[in-house]
């Protein structure tokens, strides 16, 4: 189309373009503001959705590649001792906000032995351990859900006989004691972050 030609349509079209009511011109610019803030919502909806799975994911990578991490540089260190730390120290020159390669609890239970009638909950790991005299104390870590987990000692207490005292609580932490016939156990849980839960058992305080 030439230029005279598009000429004469626009001289054709512009005509019927102002007889359009102003009513209509309202409905339009409404509808397209509507439109727009639908497709803004959906977006949000969309990034907000995408950053709560990558959060999931990143935290199964963690949990599942931190401990063979682990093996591999402690093999590399056995190879060639301080070759881990130099490499660590220059990197860290460069990145200083750089995580270490270690995973958040041991691969798997430290020596020693559980305490308490109550069964550890699952998904944890004896981290510490230590034992003088008649005062004995475990502790466990992992990655679990931090009511789960109180519940699921304060029931278990509870099923064994033992009498509650609560000795502190607040959002983050609760320790309580236990007491049957001449057992007293004190039991502490508090979580780290929004996944990491600690446990300790204590026996033989007072005695």
């Amino acid at each position: 189309m030439n230029k005279l030609g598009f000429l004469a349509v626009a001289a054709q079209f512009l005509p019927r373009l102002f007889q359009i009511r102003r009513g209509t011109w309202f409905a339009l610019g409404a509808g397209l503001m509507v439109l727009m803030a639908l497709l803004t919502w959906a977006l949000f909806s969309l990034g907000a959705w995408l950053f709560g799975q990558s959060q999931n994911w990143m935290q199964l990578a963690r949990q599942g590649m931190a401990a063979p991490a682990q093996d591999v540089l402690s093999q590399v260190e056995q190879a060639a001792p301080g070759v881990v730390g130099a490499v660590t120290g220059a990197v860290g020159d460069y990145l200083p906000a750089l995580p270490a390669l270690k995973p958040e609890t041991p691969a798997r239970d430290v020596s020693g032995q559980d305490l308490g009638p109550v069964p550890r909950y699952p998904g944890l790991v004896r981290s510490a351990w230590q034992g003088e005299g008649a005062r004995l104390a475990v502790e466990f870590s992992g990655g679990a859900d931090y009511p789960a987990v109180l519940d699921h000692y304060v029931r278990g207490f509870a099923q064994a006989g033992f009498a509650q005292t609560v000795l502190s609580a607040s959002p983050e932490a609760e320790r309580h004691e236990y007491v049957r016939g001449g057992e007293r156990i004190q039991l502490l849980v508090s979580r780290d972050g929004r996944s990491a839960v600690r446990v300790r058992l204590e026996t033989g305080r007072g005695a």
